[in-house]
């Protein structure tokens, strides 16, 4: 009876050291060396035409509304202890090299260190986390676009906005997209500010002939009549137009979250007269591939959408776009 006891005792006991030493000697294999990307959804069709009337007391409008577009299937990544990683791929689901991810690790006193990474070749990225607090401070990267370069910003691929402790440890995912809303909440508060969407935004700017005395000022009982139609195909394919009635009235018009793309933009009364468009504003002229060309046009000029002046992808904010409202002056020839 002793003897088999302890046959079962010594086989239980071995049992128990394989199975430890089994789960102490399995690590996850790096799998970002060679990622699977697999199959990819279908872009998202974005064509066909919007109408939007506004009165004259509403000061903006949000073209593409609360879509956002659908996220590319990205690799799995096992979640590593003190180390955020994760890759960046456009919606498409190709992988984006030289994106920049940056996290301030916020420590016990309130002082805070910074880390940062650039994607591969494979679209990933890999950051060794200080002890703390981890936020998102830039998420950025340099696109070709028209005859230039733009900064754009990058969105959370599970549009998790909210910080993480170090320790832990977590896997992030951005993704490049042409339009959509970053971070909700500063939109809700400050739904006219462009750097709030991934699109691109365009102001109106006009005078208003109150007294019926000056010839070139706009009739305070008018209604203009604006037309952005895509010149080309945007960033996924976007073909789609907007065509946006907007009262005189007291408050000018900033249009935001417009697909990055190239317009052609057409202005004029609803009783016919074709406006004049300037472009205006500190950085009018900033940037010689974007913004409204020619500068100054009547009825119909071509646009790029401008990005916002002097920043790199290290400066781009997290969980937003990255895009200056061209301001363009209206007035009657």
């Amino acid at each position: 009876m002793t003897t088999k006891v302890l046959l079962a005792t010594s086989l239980v006991f071995t049992l128990f050291a394989c199975s430890c030493k089994k789960d102490s000697d399995t690590t996850s294999p790096d799998d970002s060396k060679n990622p699977d990307w697999g199959s990819q959804p279908p872009l998202p069709v974005v064509n066909g035409e919007a109408t939007f009337r506004l009165s004259g007391n509403e000061f903006y409008v949000n073209v593409m509304g609360n879509v956002q577009p659908r996220t590319p299937n990205f690799p799995s990544l096992s979640v590593k202890k003190g180390v955020l990683r994760g890759y960046v791929a456009d919606l498409s689901g190709k992988p984006i090299k030289g994106a920049y991810i940056g996290v301030r690790v916020t420590v016990i006193g309130g002082s805070y260190s910074g880390a940062s990474a650039e994607t591969n070749e494979k679209g990933y990225y890999e950051i060794n986390l200080p002890i703390g607090a981890v936020q998102y401070y830039a998420t950025g990267y340099t696109i070709d676009y028209g005859e230039g370069r733009a900064v754009v910003g990058l969105h959370p691929a599970d549009d998790n906005i909210s910080g993480f402790a170090s320790e832990t440890g977590s896997v992030e995912n951005f993704v490049l997209e042409s339009y959509g809303i970053g971070d909700k909440d500063d939109a809700l508060q400050q739904p006219g500010n462009s750097t709030h969407y991934y699109g691109g935004a365009i102001s109106l700017d006009y005078q208003v002939d109150w007294d019926h005395t000056i010839p070139n000022y706009l009739p305070e009982d008018g209604e203009i009549e604006l037309h952005l139609i895509p010149e080309e195909p945007g960033l996924y394919g976007e073909n789609k137009s907007f065509r946006i009635y907007k009262k005189i009235g007291y408050s000018k018009l900033t249009i935001v979250n417009i697909p990055v793309g190239k317009y052609i933009i057409k202005a004029k009364l609803t009783d016919g007269r074709e406006l004049k468009m300037r472009e205006v504003g500190t950085y009018a002229g900033y940037y010689p591939a974007f913004g409204l060309k020619p500068a100054e046009a009547k009825g119909s000029a071509s646009m790029l959408f401008t990005p916002v002046v002097g920043r790199t992808p290290q400066m781009v904010p997290a969980h937003g776009g990255n895009w200056e409202s061209t301001q363009i002056q209206l007035e009657l020839p």
